[in-house]
């Protein structure tokens, strides 16, 4: 019995190391942004292009963080899980309201940073 302890738990190991393999590999190609004019009420406008780099399928995290270039500060996030085929492309549109306090920003002060990842934390 003691024998197939260390191949079981090879065989457990690898089990979960192909797993992770099979899921999906997103990669952001590209993404769009357009703010709103400064001190109106209209929501800033991302869209973010992302590709599965794998033949896996599953849930990928796409996550906008729109940031204060001047202080480093994070305004507001948002995020949205989306179902990608093996090697699909998705465009993932964000429309974010931004808080009372970001409203009269300057929109070349605002940094967007877009992420996709897998496994959705």
């Amino acid at each position: 019995m003691k024998e197939r302890i260390p191949i079981l738990l090879f065989l457990v190991a690898l089990l979960f190391a192909l797993s992770g393999c099979l899921g999906p590999k997103p990669e952001l190609q590209s993404f769009d942004s357009k703010p709103p004019p400064q001190g109106s009420d209209q929501p800033f406008k991302v869209e973010a292009v992302v590709q599965n780099q794998s033949t896996g399928e599953g849930q990928v995290a796409v996550q906008v963080s729109l940031v204060n270039k001047q202080d480093g500060r994070v305004i507001v996030k948002d995020e949205k899980d989306v179902d990608m085929k093996s090697n699909e492309i998705q465009h993932v549109p964000f429309s974010i309201d931004l808080p009372e306090s970001a409203k009269d920003l300057d929109p070349k002060n605002i940094d967007v940073q877009v992420e996709a990842h897998y496994p959705i934390e």
